[in-house]
Protein backbone atom coordinates (compact mmCIF):
# COMPACT_ATOMS: atom_id res chain seq x y z
CA UNK A 1 0.00 0.00 0.00
CA UNK A 2 1.08 3.56 -0.77
CA UNK A 3 1.52 5.98 2.09
CA UNK A 4 -0.54 9.18 2.19
CA UNK A 5 2.41 11.31 1.26
CA UNK A 6 3.41 9.11 -1.64
CA UNK A 7 2.69 10.78 -5.00
CA UNK A 8 0.73 8.94 -7.64
CA UNK A 9 2.64 8.97 -10.87
CA UNK A 10 0.41 8.74 -13.95
CA UNK A 11 1.56 7.05 -17.05
CA UNK A 12 1.62 8.89 -20.41
CA UNK A 13 -1.43 6.85 -21.49
CA UNK A 14 -3.38 7.97 -18.44
CA UNK A 15 -2.49 11.63 -19.13
CA UNK A 16 -3.67 11.24 -22.71
CA UNK A 17 -6.98 9.73 -21.60
CA UNK A 18 -7.50 12.53 -19.08
CA UNK A 19 -6.78 15.17 -21.71
CA UNK A 20 -9.20 13.50 -24.13
CA UNK A 21 -11.96 13.53 -21.49
CA UNK A 22 -11.35 17.25 -20.89
CA UNK A 23 -11.45 17.94 -24.62
CA UNK A 24 -14.71 15.98 -24.98
CA UNK A 25 -16.25 17.94 -22.11
CA UNK A 26 -15.17 21.23 -23.67
CA UNK A 27 -16.62 20.21 -27.05
CA UNK A 28 -19.91 19.06 -25.49
CA UNK A 29 -20.18 22.31 -23.54
CA UNK A 30 -19.56 24.28 -26.73
CA UNK A 31 -22.20 22.23 -28.57
CA UNK A 32 -24.78 22.83 -25.82
CA UNK A 33 -24.03 26.56 -25.83
CA UNK A 34 -24.37 26.67 -29.62
CA UNK A 35 -27.68 24.79 -29.45
CA UNK A 36 -29.00 27.21 -26.82
CA UNK A 37 -27.91 30.18 -28.91
CA UNK A 38 -29.56 28.66 -31.98
CA UNK A 39 -32.84 28.14 -30.11
CA UNK A 40 -32.75 31.69 -28.76
CA UNK A 41 -32.00 33.08 -32.23
CA UNK A 42 -34.83 31.02 -33.73
CA UNK A 43 -37.28 32.26 -31.10
CA UNK A 44 -36.19 35.85 -31.69
CA UNK A 45 -36.57 35.42 -35.45
CA UNK A 46 -40.05 33.88 -35.05
CA UNK A 47 -41.15 36.73 -32.76
CA UNK A 48 -39.84 39.27 -35.25
CA UNK A 49 -41.63 37.58 -38.15
CA UNK A 50 -44.92 37.38 -36.22
CA UNK A 51 -44.65 41.03 -35.24
CA UNK A 52 -43.75 42.03 -38.79
CA UNK A 53 -46.72 40.09 -40.16
CA UNK A 54 -49.07 41.77 -37.69
CA UNK A 55 -47.73 45.19 -38.63
CA UNK A 56 -48.05 44.35 -42.33
CA UNK A 57 -51.67 43.26 -41.84
CA UNK A 58 -52.44 46.49 -40.02
CA UNK A 59 -50.70 48.50 -42.74
CA UNK A 60 -52.70 46.71 -45.43
CA UNK A 61 -55.94 47.42 -43.59
CA UNK A 62 -55.10 51.08 -43.39
CA UNK A 63 -54.04 51.16 -47.05
CA UNK A 64 -57.32 49.55 -48.12
CA UNK A 65 -59.20 52.42 -46.53
CA UNK A 66 -59.59 55.59 -48.47
CA UNK A 67 -57.92 58.61 -46.82
CA UNK A 68 -59.76 59.50 -43.63
CA UNK A 69 -59.10 63.19 -44.11
CA UNK A 70 -61.16 63.27 -47.32
CA UNK A 71 -63.84 60.83 -46.19
CA UNK A 72 -64.52 62.25 -42.75
CA UNK A 73 -64.59 65.86 -43.90
CA UNK A 74 -67.94 67.37 -43.00
CA UNK A 75 -69.30 64.20 -41.36
CA UNK A 76 -70.73 64.65 -37.86
CA UNK A 77 -69.18 62.92 -34.85
CA UNK A 78 -71.43 61.46 -32.14
CA UNK A 79 -71.00 60.24 -28.60
CA UNK A 80 -70.67 56.51 -28.01
CA UNK A 81 -73.92 56.48 -26.05
CA UNK A 82 -75.43 56.81 -29.54
CA UNK A 83 -72.80 55.06 -31.67
CA UNK A 84 -72.67 51.89 -29.60
CA UNK A 85 -76.30 51.41 -28.57
CA UNK A 86 -76.82 47.66 -28.56
CA UNK A 87 -79.83 45.40 -29.03
CA UNK A 88 -79.62 41.63 -29.29
CA UNK A 89 -80.99 38.30 -28.05
CA UNK A 90 -79.41 38.76 -24.64
CA UNK A 91 -79.60 42.54 -24.47
CA UNK A 92 -82.85 44.45 -25.07
CA UNK A 93 -82.77 47.97 -26.42
CA UNK A 94 -82.29 50.47 -23.54
CA UNK A 95 -85.49 51.87 -22.04
CA UNK A 96 -86.32 55.27 -23.42
CA UNK A 97 -84.23 54.89 -26.59
CA UNK A 98 -85.92 56.80 -29.40
CA UNK A 99 -84.33 56.86 -32.86
CA UNK A 100 -84.84 59.97 -34.99
CA UNK A 101 -86.35 58.24 -37.99
CA UNK A 102 -86.10 59.65 -41.50
CA UNK A 103 -86.69 58.09 -44.90
CA UNK A 104 -83.85 57.61 -47.37
CA UNK A 105 -83.60 55.48 -50.49
CA UNK A 106 -86.92 53.82 -49.73
CA UNK A 107 -85.98 52.72 -46.21
CA UNK A 108 -86.11 54.31 -42.76
CA UNK A 109 -83.01 55.03 -40.68
CA UNK A 110 -81.98 57.30 -37.84
CA UNK A 111 -81.41 60.67 -39.51
CA UNK A 112 -78.15 61.17 -37.66
CA UNK A 113 -76.39 58.51 -39.76
CA UNK A 114 -77.58 59.93 -43.08
CA UNK A 115 -74.50 62.11 -43.80
CA UNK A 116 -72.20 59.07 -43.49
CA UNK A 117 -74.62 56.77 -45.30
CA UNK A 118 -75.07 59.19 -48.21
CA UNK A 119 -71.32 59.65 -48.60
CA UNK A 120 -70.65 55.92 -48.45
CA UNK A 121 -73.31 55.19 -51.05
CA UNK A 122 -72.11 58.04 -53.28
CA UNK A 123 -68.49 56.88 -53.17
CA UNK A 124 -69.55 53.28 -53.78
CA UNK A 125 -71.43 54.35 -56.91
CA UNK A 126 -68.41 56.35 -58.10
CA UNK A 127 -66.33 53.18 -57.66
CA UNK A 128 -68.74 51.22 -59.86
CA UNK A 129 -70.41 49.43 -56.92
CA UNK A 130 -73.80 51.14 -56.44
CA UNK A 131 -75.55 50.20 -53.22
CA UNK A 132 -79.31 49.63 -52.98
CA UNK A 133 -80.88 49.84 -49.50
CA UNK A 134 -83.42 47.06 -48.95
CA UNK A 135 -84.29 47.44 -45.27
CA UNK A 136 -83.59 49.70 -42.34
CA UNK A 137 -85.48 50.63 -39.19
CA UNK A 138 -88.29 48.35 -38.02
CA UNK A 139 -90.38 49.28 -34.99
CA UNK A 140 -90.66 46.85 -32.08
CA UNK A 141 -94.26 45.86 -32.79
CA UNK A 142 -93.58 44.93 -36.41
CA UNK A 143 -90.38 43.12 -35.39
CA UNK A 144 -92.29 41.06 -32.84
CA UNK A 145 -94.86 40.16 -35.50
CA UNK A 146 -92.05 39.03 -37.84
CA UNK A 147 -90.57 36.96 -35.04
CA UNK A 148 -93.89 35.29 -34.21
CA UNK A 149 -94.58 34.55 -37.87
CA UNK A 150 -91.17 32.91 -38.27
CA UNK A 151 -91.62 30.81 -35.12
CA UNK A 152 -95.07 29.63 -36.23
CA UNK A 153 -93.70 28.77 -39.68
CA UNK A 154 -90.95 26.66 -38.14
CA UNK A 155 -93.43 24.85 -35.89
CA UNK A 156 -95.73 24.19 -38.82
CA UNK A 157 -93.23 23.26 -41.53
CA UNK A 158 -90.52 21.56 -39.49
CA UNK A 159 -92.70 20.25 -36.63
CA UNK A 160 -90.49 21.93 -34.05
CA UNK A 161 -91.51 22.52 -30.48
CA UNK A 162 -92.42 26.08 -29.54
CA UNK A 163 -89.23 26.49 -27.50
CA UNK A 164 -86.95 25.31 -30.30
CA UNK A 165 -88.87 27.26 -32.95
CA UNK A 166 -88.67 30.50 -30.97
CA UNK A 167 -84.97 29.98 -30.35
CA UNK A 168 -84.31 29.57 -34.07
CA UNK A 169 -86.58 32.49 -34.94
CA UNK A 170 -84.67 34.68 -32.53
CA UNK A 171 -81.34 33.91 -34.17
CA UNK A 172 -82.76 34.28 -37.68
CA UNK A 173 -85.18 37.21 -37.30
CA UNK A 174 -84.95 38.61 -33.77
CA UNK A 175 -87.61 39.54 -31.24
CA UNK A 176 -89.00 43.02 -30.84
CA UNK A 177 -86.52 45.37 -29.08
CA UNK A 178 -83.92 42.58 -29.22
CA UNK A 179 -82.83 43.18 -32.79
CA UNK A 180 -80.48 45.73 -34.33
CA UNK A 181 -83.23 46.86 -36.72
CA UNK A 182 -84.84 48.72 -33.80
CA UNK A 183 -81.80 50.98 -33.37
CA UNK A 184 -82.29 52.69 -36.72
CA UNK A 185 -78.50 52.54 -37.18
CA UNK A 186 -78.25 49.65 -39.61
CA UNK A 187 -79.08 49.15 -43.27
CA UNK A 188 -79.57 45.98 -45.28
CA UNK A 189 -78.34 46.23 -48.88
CA UNK A 190 -79.57 44.18 -51.83
CA UNK A 191 -78.01 43.15 -55.13
CA UNK A 192 -80.89 42.40 -57.47
CA UNK A 193 -81.72 38.99 -56.06
CA UNK A 194 -78.09 37.83 -55.94
CA UNK A 195 -76.30 36.58 -52.86
CA UNK A 196 -75.00 39.89 -51.55
CA UNK A 197 -71.90 38.26 -50.06
CA UNK A 198 -70.68 37.31 -53.55
CA UNK A 199 -71.07 40.74 -55.14
CA UNK A 200 -68.56 43.53 -55.89
CA UNK A 201 -70.69 45.75 -53.65
CA UNK A 202 -70.02 43.48 -50.70
CA UNK A 203 -66.29 43.40 -51.40
CA UNK A 204 -66.20 47.19 -51.70
CA UNK A 205 -68.08 47.59 -48.42
CA UNK A 206 -65.89 45.19 -46.48
CA UNK A 207 -62.81 47.12 -47.63
CA UNK A 208 -64.13 50.63 -47.12
CA UNK A 209 -67.11 50.71 -44.76
CA UNK A 210 -65.05 51.51 -41.65
CA UNK A 211 -63.92 54.79 -43.18
CA UNK A 212 -67.54 55.95 -43.01
CA UNK A 213 -68.15 54.56 -39.54
CA UNK A 214 -69.91 51.33 -40.60
CA UNK A 215 -69.26 47.68 -39.77
CA UNK A 216 -70.77 44.40 -40.88
CA UNK A 217 -73.27 43.84 -38.09
CA UNK A 218 -73.52 40.05 -38.13
CA UNK A 219 -70.33 38.39 -39.44
CA UNK A 220 -71.00 34.64 -39.82
CA UNK A 221 -67.91 33.72 -37.81
CA UNK A 222 -69.23 35.76 -34.86
CA UNK A 223 -72.65 34.09 -34.54
CA UNK A 224 -71.77 32.65 -31.14
CA UNK A 225 -71.11 36.19 -29.88
CA UNK A 226 -73.99 38.04 -31.56
CA UNK A 227 -76.58 35.30 -31.06
CA UNK A 228 -77.70 35.89 -34.66
CA UNK A 229 -77.13 34.07 -37.92
CA UNK A 230 -74.50 35.57 -40.21
CA UNK A 231 -75.77 38.30 -42.52
CA UNK A 232 -73.52 39.63 -45.28
CA UNK A 233 -75.95 42.40 -46.21
CA UNK A 234 -76.55 44.25 -42.92
CA UNK A 235 -74.13 47.06 -42.12
CA UNK A 236 -74.31 49.12 -38.96
CA UNK A 237 -73.12 52.62 -38.05
CA UNK A 238 -70.83 52.81 -34.99
CA UNK A 239 -68.71 55.89 -35.77
CA UNK A 240 -65.42 55.90 -37.62
CA UNK A 241 -63.06 55.58 -34.65
CA UNK A 242 -64.98 52.60 -33.28
CA UNK A 243 -65.28 50.95 -36.70
CA UNK A 244 -61.53 51.19 -37.34
CA UNK A 245 -60.70 49.86 -33.86
CA UNK A 246 -63.16 46.98 -34.19
CA UNK A 247 -61.51 45.95 -37.45
CA UNK A 248 -58.04 46.10 -35.91
CA UNK A 249 -59.23 43.95 -32.99
CA UNK A 250 -61.35 41.62 -35.18
CA UNK A 251 -64.32 42.19 -32.89
CA UNK A 252 -68.05 42.26 -33.49
CA UNK A 253 -70.18 44.88 -31.75
CA UNK A 254 -71.01 42.67 -28.77
CA UNK A 255 -67.35 41.87 -28.17
CA UNK A 256 -66.31 45.49 -28.57
CA UNK A 257 -68.90 46.85 -26.14
CA UNK A 258 -67.84 44.21 -23.62
CA UNK A 259 -64.17 45.03 -24.24
CA UNK A 260 -64.76 48.72 -23.55
CA UNK A 261 -66.69 47.88 -20.40
CA UNK A 262 -63.84 45.72 -19.10
CA UNK A 263 -61.30 48.44 -19.90
CA UNK A 264 -63.39 51.11 -18.21
CA UNK A 265 -63.83 49.10 -15.03
CA UNK A 266 -60.46 47.35 -15.06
Amino acid sequence: MRSRNEKIVKSPAEWRRQNQVKKIRIVMTAVVVMLLLSVAAGAALAWYQIRSAAEENRRQLLQNRQPVSSLAQGLPVYDDSFNLVLAGPNRPLPDGYRPQIESYGGVSVDGRILPALRKMMGDAESAGCPLTPAAGYVDAEKQEALFRAEAEKLMRDQKLSQVVAESRAQSAVGKGNRCDAQTGLSVVFSAGGKDFGSTPQYRWLTRNCVSYGFIQRYPPEKSAKTGMEGDAARFRYVGEDNAVKMRELSMCLEEYVSYLGVRETG
